[in-house]
């Protein structure tokens, strides 16, 4: 596959359904045309399509004239993953273009950065949290500084407690500033202590934004390329752990 509108701008169409409502954005090169946030409901790979033909006629694009799609690859919630990640293969596959692929954490780093350190947390089930610590290259891109994990939040933050120096960004720390300043004590008022950043902006736009930086370097992939990125086991590969599932579905998900 080639890659086409890589010496100018390319349109880039970028996907988020990492959780419970899905985020969408337009952008040439650096720039952001339009975006759109879903409703949060149970048939989203019903009204996807729906709400992509909805951003793309509002910006003024065709499917056919987007020369990169890219997607969120998780961490999140397994079946929404699953339906972005099918729904932006299928688009690339049939025009022929690459992908790349954003986790929501990059995604969430980028909403406070660039800085020397950028802690994503994002709210994961069962009352932890996906976490992963950033810093930034030169061109703004965010680079991790270990695998994403999923934890308690009190163990999240061990990870950075010998960092003097931290941004905290995703959906969980706006919802638990006050925990993460208990924690940080008197590093919330020093001048370059911790804090807590809170972006207005949809994932989506920040995955494009990613996107784009990765694609002037040649980063794109072909869609076959493109994995998820779940960190953690699903249910049912849980529950085929422990023995709970039945003989022949056990035999779907060790074909999977």
């Amino acid at each position: 596959m080639g890659n086409r509108g890589q010496s100018s701008h390319p349109t880039i169409l970028a996907l988020d359904t990492s959780s419970n409502r899905a985020s969408m954005a337009v952008a040439r090169g650096p720039s952001l045309i339009a975006s759109l946030q879903g409703d949060a409901d149970e048939k989203r790979s019903e009204r996807l399509w729906a709400e992509i033909d909805s951003l793309l006629g509002g910006a003024g694009v065709t499917i056919n004239e987007v020369d990169l799609f890219s997607v969120c690859i998780g961490p999140g919630g397994f079946t929404g993953l699953r339906v972005g990640i099918a729904a932006i293969k299928g688009f690339a596959s049939a025009n022929s273009r690459q992908i790349i692929g954003v986790t929501s954490l990059e995604a969430a780093a980028l909403s406070a950065g660039p800085a020397r350190n950028v802690f994503a947390i994002l709210n994961a089930t069962r009352g932890e949290v996906y976490s992963q610590l950033f810093n930034f290259d030169l061109e703004g891109v965010p680079v991790a500084q270990g695998p994403p994990v999923v934890t308690s939040p009190a163990k999240a933050l061990e990870f950075v407690a010998g960092i003097d120096s931290v941004i905290f960004a995703g959906d969980w720390t706006v919802a638990n500033s006050d925990f993460i300043r208990e924690v940080g004590g008197d590093r919330f008022r020093e001048e370059a202590g911790w804090s807590v950043n809170a972006s207005n902006c949809l994932p989506a736009e920040f995955i494009a934004e990613i996107a784009y930086k990765r694609y002037i370097r040649g980063e794109g992939e072909n869609p076959e390329q493109i994995r998820a990125c779940y960190v953690r086991p699903s249910e049912a590969e849980i529950k085929l752990s422990e023995g709970v599932l039945g003989s022949k579905i056990r035999r779907v998900v060790m074909q999977k």
